[in-house]
C-alpha cells in the first residue's frame, strides 16, 4: 500500500498540556494530548462549578509569561484571587482587564459591554497576549437594538452580537500562526425538572466554537467544611479530533488557590481504581520485598489537599500518583 500525499496548507493543530491528567486526554487526540491552541473555547455550567477559574488555569498554560487578558462583564473579579489563581498555575506574566469607566463629558461613565468585548477580540490581534477570558457571554448585554439580520432573526440582539463575535474570533484564531486561546465563560438557567438551558450565542457560536466543555460539580467538601470540591469536564465538542460524549476530565479546587494538579491527578488514579479513598487515601504501589503490587497508605486526605498547596516541597509524594497514572497507562 503506497504513501498518502498530502498536498496544501492545513490548520496548525498544537496542543498544550494542562498539567490535568484525564482532561489533556480527554483534549486530546491518538496521544497527542492538552488543548488544541488556536480555539474558540466555551466553558459552561451552573453557577460555582469552577468555569471562570479553570478558564485562568488554562489560560495561563498558554505562555506562562505572557499576558492573559480578561473582559469582566460580571464584576466580580477579584484582582487577588485571579492573581493567585494563575500564579499557583505558574503564571509569572501580565494580567489585563478591560476598563469597564469611561470619562465622558467630564464624568465616569459605565463603558457598554460591546465595548468591553470588542477589547477582548482586539487583544488577541497583539503578540503578547496568548489568551483572552470573556466572563461571561452570559452576562453580555448589547445596548445597539438593529444590527444585520445574518439569518439569525429568532435569536435575538444579544445572541446575534456573539454570534458575530463568533466568526471574528473563529476567523482570526485559524490565519494566526501564534499560539493563542480565546475563552467563552457561559451559564446555564436551571429548568424546573430539567438539566437546564445554556445562555446566549445560538447556533453560529456553537458552530464556530472548536471546544465546547460543560463543567459541574461532583463531589463538594473534601474534606467536609473545607469548601473543596471536585468538577466533572465533559467534552460535549472538539473540531480537532472528533466529538464523543464520554469524553471527560477532572479537576480539584482548592478555595483560595484555585486548581490544583496535585490533588486532581490523586482523584484521577482513585477513577482509575488504582487508588482507594477513604480516611485515608491508598494507591497501588510495587512491594519490592513481596514481589507484587499492594495498596499503600498515602496519608489523610485533609493533609494530602494542605500539601497540594504547597507542591514544591511534596514533590515526591504526589510523584507516586502521577507514576501510577504513567504505568497504568504503559499497560493499556
Amino acid at each position: 500500500m503506497s504513501d498518502i500525499k498530502f498536498i496544501g496548507d492545513v490548520y496548525p493543530v498544537q496542543r498544550i498540556a494542562t498539567g490535568l491528567w484525564s482532561l489533556d486526554r480527554a483534549l486530546g487526540f491518538k496521544g497527542d494530548n492538552g488543548v488544541p491552541l488556536r480555539s474558540l473555547f466555551e466553558l459552561y455550567g451552573h453557577e460555582h462549578s469552577g468555569k471562570s477559574t479553570l478558564a485562568w488555569y488554562i489560560a495561563a498554560k498558554v505562555n506562562p509569561n505572557g499576558t492573559v487578558f480578561i473582559a469582566d462583564l460580571e464584576g466580580t473579579i477579584e484582582e487577588k484571587y485571579v492573581t493567585e489563581v494563575m500564579r499557583n498555575a505558574g503564571f509569572s506574566g501580565t494580567i489585563r482587564v478591560a476598563n469597564y469607566i469611561e470619562a465622558k463629558k467630564g464624568k465616569d461613565a459605565l463603558r457598554p459591554h460591546e465595548a468591553q468585548f470588542q477589547d477582548a477580540i482586539d487583544s488577541l490581534l497583539e503578540q503578547d497576549v496568548s489568551a483572552a477570558v470573556i466572563d461571561s457571554i452570559g452576562m453580555f448585554w448589547p445596548i445597539v437594538d438593529v444590527a444585520k439580520d445574518l439569518g439569525e432573526r429568532s435569536m435575538g440582539q444579544r445572541a446575534k452580537t456573539v454570534a458575530d463575535a463568533s466568526r471574528r474570533v473563529a476567523a482570526w484564531l485559524r490565519v494566526t500562526e501564534e499560539p493563542k486561546l480565546c475563552f467563552y465563560i457561559n451559564h446555564v438557567h436551571p429548568n424546573i425538572g430539567g438539566r437546564g438551558f445554556d445562555t446566549p450565542g445560538g447556533q453560529t457560536k456553537k458552530f464556530a466554537a472548536n471546544i465546547r466543555v460543560w463543567l459541574q460539580r461532583i463531589d463538594n467538601d473534601i474534606p467536609e467544611g473545607s469548601g473543596n470540591f471536585l468538577a466533572e469536564a465533559r467534552v460535549q465538542k472538539l473540531k480537532h479530533g472528533g466529538a464523543n460524549p464520554e469524553r471527560k476530565g477532572l479537576a480539584f479546587f482548592i478555595p483560595g488557590y484555585g486548581v490544583s494538579e496535585e490533588m486532581t491527578t490523586v482523584f484521577d488514579c482513585i477513577r482509575l481504581k488504582i487508588a482507594e479513598r477513604g480516611a485515608v487515601i491508598k494507591l497501588l504501589k510495587y512491594d519490592v520485598k513481596k514481589g507484587k503490587d499492594e495498596m499503600v497508605s498515602m496519608g489523610r486526605i485533609g493533609d494530602l489537599v494542605e500539601k497540594a498547596q504547597e507542591p514544591t516541597k511534596h514533590v515526591a509524594l504526589f510523584d507516586n500518583f502521577a507514576d501510577a497514572l504513567e504505568k497504568y497507562e504503559q499497560q493499556g
